[in-house]
C-alpha cells in the first residue's frame, strides 16, 4: 500500500480513536487502483459493529468548483447503487459520505471468494458452466432493466457467497464513474477514457460506447474462458470475421457453443440484446443443459420485493435491432459517448439506424 494510504489507514484503523466519518473503524485494506481505496471497516452506530465495505474516492483536482462537481456526480451514483442494492445477489448500499473533502461509499461485506480464484481451475464441465451463466445473467438482467451497464464484468468483480453459494455481483464503478468525468473535465484532457477490463470489452466499448451487449460480451467471454481455459488475451480473431476464434479449444455441446457464439459477436446488433434475452436463450437450451440453470435467491430479509431470475418469461425472446436508447453508465449518457475518439485495434461499428 502507498505511504499516502497507509497514513490514511493508520488514522482511522480500530484503536486509533478516531472515525471515518464518525462511524467507521478500518480492519484492513481490500484493494487499491487509480480511482481510489477499497478498506473493511466496521460500523460503530450498528449493534454489534457489523462489518462493511468502504470505498474511497479522492478527487486529484481540490478547487472548490471541482469538488461541488465531484458532489453532485457522487450523489447520482450513489442513488444508482442504492436502486442496484434492493437485488439478493448485489450488496446493499449503506451509506454515502464526504469527509474532508474526500468522497466514501459504504457497502454490505460479502463472506466469500472471488470467482477469479475458480477461473484458474478451467476448463469446466458444461453443468457448472450453465449454473454460472444462469446465475450472472439473472443478476444482470435486472441491472440492465434499472437501464444500467455495469461496463467492468469479470470474474474478480463476481463473488461466491460463502453462506449459499450463489454469485454476487460487485464493483459497478460509480467511483471510477466520478473520478473519470473530473478527469475528461480537465483542461487538454484526452476525451477517451474508458472504464472495463482489456479482454472483456467489446469493440464498441473500446470507443466509449457501452450498451448493454456489451455487458452481455463480457459474459460470454467469461464462458469460453471456462470452457476453454484459456484466457481472453490469448483468444484469437478470425481475420475474416473478426469473431474470436475458440471453437478448437473445446468439446463441448453444439447448443452451448451456439448460444456462447451469439453473447461474444463481434457486432452488438447480432449479439442478444441485454441480458434478459440472453437469459430467456439459455433456459431454451435442451433440459440436460437448461436443469442446471440456479433457482429462484433467497430474498434479502428486509426488501421482501427483491427482484428474481424466474421473473423472465420462459418462452425465448427473439432477436431484434438494437436501437439507440437512453442508458444509465452508471453515469454518462450516449450522448457524451459519442464524443470519444476511437480507442482500441479494431475498428468501431457504426451507430444502428434510429
Amino acid at each position: 500500500m502507498a505511504g499516502m494510504a497507509l497514513n490514511f489507514f493508520q488514522s482511522f484503523k480500530a484503536g486509533s480513536g478516531k472515525a471515518l466519518g464518525g462511524r467507521y473503524t478500518l480492519l484492513k485494506p481490500l484493494g487499491e487502483g487509480g480511482f481510489g481505496h477499497t478498506f473493511l471497516a466496521k460500523d460503530l452506530h450498528l449493534p454489534g459493529h457489523p462489518q462493511c465495505v468502504i470505498k474511497q474516492l479522492k478527487p486529484s483536482d481540490r478547487r472548490p468548483s471541482q469538488l461541488q462537481v465531484a458532489r453532485r456526480l457522487f450523489d447520482t451514483e450513489a442513488q444508482a447503487l442504492y436502486h442496484l442494492g434492493t437485488h439478493p445477489q448485489i450488496p446493499r448500499l449503506l451509506a454515502h459520505f464526504e469527509d474532508n473533502g474526500e468522497f466514501y461509499l459504504a457497502q454490505d461485506f460479502i463472506d466469500g471468494h472471488s470467482m477469479a480464484e475458480e477461473f484458474e481451475a478451467t476448463p469446466w464441465n458444461e453443468a457448472k458452466l450453465v449454473t454460472f451463466l444462469g446465475d450472472v445473467l439473472g443478476i444482470l438482467a435486472f441491472v440492465h432493466q434499472q437501464q444500467v451497464i455495469h461496463r467492468d464484468l469479470k470474474p474478480a468483480n463476481l463473488i461466491r457467497r460463502r453462506r449459499d453459494n450463489r454469485l454476487v455481483m460487485i464493483d459497478f464503478g460509480a467511483v471510477k464513474q466520478v473520478r473519470t468525468q473530473l478527469a475528461v473535465d480537465q483542461p487538454n484532457a484526452p476525451r477517451t477514457v474508458v472504464i472495463g477490463t482489456q479482454g472483456y470489452m467489446p469493440s464498441e466499448q473500446l470507443v466509449g460506447q457501452p450498451r448493454f451487449s456489451s455487458d452481455v460480451y463480457a459474459v460470454g467471454v467469461m464462458g469460453v474462458q471456462a470452457l476453454t481455459g484459456q484466457p481472453p488475451e490469448t483468444l484469437l480473431r478470425s481475420p475474416n470475421t473478426g469473431e474470436l476464434d475458440w471453437h478448437r479449444h473445446t468439446q463441448a455441446s453444439f447448443e452451448l457453443v451456439t448460444l456462447i457464439d451469439k453473447l461474444v459477436r463481434y457486432d452488438f446488433r447480432t449479439r442478444y440484446r441485454d441480458a434478459q434475452a440472453a437469459l430467456a436463450a439459455l433456459k431454451a437450451l435442451p433440459p440436460h443443459l437448461s436443469q442446471h440453470i440456479p433457482s429462484k435467491p433467497a430474498k434479502k430479509s428486509d426488501l421482501p420485493n427483491a427482484w428474481s431470475p424466474n421473473d423472465i418469461p420462459d418462452a425465448p425472446i427473439p432477436p431484434a435491432a438494437e436501437t439507440q436508447q437512453t442508458v444509465a453508465v452508471v453515469g454518462r449518457s450516449p450522448a457524451d459517448a459519442a464524443t470519444h475518439t476511437p480507442a482500441g485495434s479494431l475498428d468501431p461499428l457504426p451507430a444502428p439506424p434510429i
